[in-house]
């Protein structure tokens, strides 16, 4: 199983998604959570943002501590402009351990499309932080 899993993963990362999706496919008949949310990376990747969530939430089922797939729905929920759950999984991803520069771009994006500029502030004081959101911003 673990083989699968790294092998899929590699194929994703060249970008070989319906090679990678054929092995996570075979893997979410074991069950194997990883291979929820990386269907839910794919499909998030094609646009299928719905089906990506519904990948998401059957790996949380698994594994409900998984902090990185609550990390990817709050991405798919930004997408469709859903900022409080977004906010909702981003933070839940951080109290579980998930810890990345990414997740403070994310959630100062969240509180300013939520009008919580205090919070996002906060996110924002350190500088690289500030820097990557004002791209998001003025691009």
């Amino acid at each position: 199983m673990e083989e699968k899993l790294i092998k899929a993963i590699e194929l994703s990362k060249q970008g070989k998604f319906d090679e990678a999706e054929k092995i996570y496919r075979e893997l979410i008949k074991e069950n194997v959570p990883e291979a929820y949310n990386n269907l839910g990376n794919i499909y998030r990747r094609k646009g299928l943002i719905a089906k990506a969530i519904e990948y998401y939430k059957q790996a949380l089922q698994i594994k409900p501590d998984f902090a990185e797939c609550y990390f990817n729905m709050g991405c798919a929920f930004m997408e469709i402009d859903n900022y409080s759950l977004a906010i909702f999984n981003f933070e839940k991803a951080e109290k579980l351990g998930f810890n990345d520069f990414e997740l403070d771009v994310q959630l100062a994006l969240c509180y300013l499309a939520t009008g919580n500029n205090r919070k996002a502030q906060e996110r924002m004081k350190d500088e690289k932080v500030r820097q990557e959101v004002l791209k998001y911003i003025e691009g």
